[in-house]
């Protein structure tokens, strides 16, 4: 299975996806029946919510950091000073 061109959606497009899939409560069923990941309408909610706050004059949050992975960080952090590290 290949991947799906990409397709440019208006403002408005994006909301109303955003809009069934809150009022259907079935995120899953209404990306697919838009060609689109869970992950991307969840992007465009985030946008909505901060675009939102900035229209009604309140401050717009700054977009979530990403979350690390594994309890201690980074693979770099994780193997910085480990004795596995190369002498060279």
């Amino acid at each position: 299975m290949g991947r799906r061109p990409r397709v440019d959606r208006t403002p408005e497009e994006k909301w109303e996806v955003v809009q069934e899939g809150i009022k259907s409560g079935n995120v899953s069923e209404t990306c697919r029946r838009h060609g689109i990941s869970p992950s991307l309408l969840y992007r465009w909610k985030d946008e909505a919510e901060q675009g939102a706050k900035a229209a009604l004059g309140g401050k717009a949050l700054p977009p979530p950091k990403p979350k690390k992975t594994g309890a201690s960080g980074s693979w770099n952090e994780r193997w910085a000073g480990s004795r596995w590290r190369s002498k060279f």
